[in-house]
């Protein structure tokens, strides 16, 4: 049945990717990209298949609506299925990230000072450390989200052995600028920050007057844009800010007896990446934003480089951790990055920035040296003992979408485990038999379980957890 096309009366098409219960439910992954779990009779052509073991449904449990009910879910209800289903595999959604949090209000409140530091004084740094499922990706949104309404620019990119490895600083470079989000606009990438200095001579002027390199790439390709009116001309442009590719159509617009400038791919490149991110921090500043935030998720992936690559990712970092905190800070210095072998370049732009560096790193014996580069209050450790209290107050979010998303009443069985669960779960965490993840995916599954069966006492559900985080 696996890989089998199947069709649903309100999702549509889509195919079986798992089977649950001995095949009365089915996983399915709908042509709308949208993945659910739904009993094996709501699909068509399974309403009158019998799904009974020896005359009871799972065999000892009744289930709920066993009879499918085909009437079209209201949006509200579709949007909360869609959080509980993304809840299923231990993740918050983006749009409810805070609402989601379970603790860290300590690490928000640094996170919140060290953004407020970036605007006023010019930049800061942050590590994030924690094991895998700590909830290391779910804090950089949450801190994406935080800068956004400060009027920041962001810009997220995670990193991947295969695609987006450590050290190669121009790939990493470039993500970051397609990935750039604005706390005005839904669109993404540079193209909407430089359209808005299409027509403003005086800003370009300043610009210029904050940084000492010739032919500055950020400072051509502004005044390359500038002389243009070719919307096709300007994309060519945006293009070039992003990936750094050249076509021979700019030379029509560049500015004449310049040398086009060079945004290198190879060689020692840590200082002009750094250099870049910090001019378009100076840049965002300029057009009436808070500066530039800069977050890069799953560093993990440092650990499994070759020895020969580590170096090169650890001076991209350490680079732009400079370019964050200049003299605010005293364990990195200018001279130990090296140049590019074609061209010189500053770390940073000296006046204006407002640059915010942020990135994850998973505990291991080989991660990147924090202690080297950061002070200790600049590198948060994440430890999933989040109070009994700050759980509770989870499982009552997680209760209401459930009611929500499969429309029934909260009775006194789903309260008694909210509060119940609450402390086993805390338990879980401080013995590390749970990770923030694996709670999450733990607290849907209790409530899926009264759900789907009515007659499962809940001091038996309660005992069963207890016994099951204790072992």
């Amino acid at each position: 049945m696996i890989g089998e096309t199947v069709v649903h009366p309100q999702y549509g098409q889509g195919t079986i990717t798992a089977q649950y219960r001995n095949g009365n439910e089915w996983m399915v992954r709908f042509e709308s990209g949208l993945r659910f779990r739904r009993p094996r009779v709501e699909f068509a052509g399974q309403e009158n298949v019998d799904t009974s073991t020896n005359g009871h449904p799972l065999g000892h449990r009744s289930v709920q609506n066993e009879i499918p009910d085909f009437t079209p879910m209201t949006q509200s209800q579709f949007d909360a299925r869609q959080i509980i289903e993304a809840l299923r595999v231990g993740v918050a959604p983006a749009k409810h990230v805070q609402e989601l949090t379970i603790g860290l209000e300590n690490e928000r409140t640094r996170l919140n000072i060290g953004l407020t530091q970036a605007h006023s004084d010019g930049g800061s740094a942050f590590a994030i450390i924690g094991d895998y499922g700590h909830g290391k990706s779910h804090i950089v949104e949450l801190t994406a989200q935080q800068a956004l309404e400060q009027n920041f620019l962001v810009s997220m990119v995670s990193l991947d052995l295969g695609e987006l490895p450590p050290h190669r600083s121009f790939d990493i470079y470039a993500g970051l600028m397609r990935n750039l989000r604005y706390p005005d606009t839904d669109e993404r990438g540079i193209g909407p920050l430089l359209e808005k200095s299409l027509g403003r001579a005086n800003l370009l002027d300043q610009f210029r007057n904050t940084t000492t390199v010739d032919a500055d790439p950020l400072a051509f390709g502004l005044a390359a844009i500038n002389n243009t009116s070719s919307i096709r001309q300007q994309k060519v442009w945006h293009q070039w800010f992003e990936g750094g590719r050249r076509v021979k159509t700019m030379n029509r617009s560049k500015p004449r007896g310049v040398k086009f400038p060079s945004i290198y791919r190879m060689g020692h490149n840590e200082r002009q990446m750094a250099y870049l991110l910090s001019g378009v921090s100076v840049m965002a500043r300029l057009l009436g934003y808070s500066g530039l935030c800069v977050l890069i998720d799953e560093a993990e992936s440092y650990s499994l480089l070759m020895k020969y690559q580590q170096p090169k990712a650890s001076l991209f970092f350490s680079a732009v951790i400079y370019a964050a905190m200049q003299e605010q800070q005293s364990k990195l210095r200018s001279e130990d990055f090296p140049q590019h072998r074609y061209r010189d370049y500053p770390l940073s732009y000296d006046e204006k920035q407002s640059l915010f560096f942020l990135f994850t790193v998973t505990r291991s014996e080989n991660q990147l040296p924090l202690t080297e580069w950061l002070a200790g209050d600049q590198i948060l450790e994440l430890e999933p003992h989040h109070s009994a209290q700050e759980l509770g107050q989870f499982l009552e979010k997680v209760m209401l979408y459930h009611a929500q998303a499969y429309s029934y009443e909260i009775g006194e069985r789903q309260r008694q485990i909210r509060r119940g669960a609450a402390e086993h779960l805390a338990l879980g965490m401080k013995n590390f038999t749970l990770s923030i993840r694996g709670t999450v995916r733990l607290g849907v599954e209790l409530f899926d379980l009264l759900y789907l069966y009515p007659d499962y006492e809940v001091t038996t559900l309660l005992d069963e957890l207890r016994s099951t985080l204790r072992m």
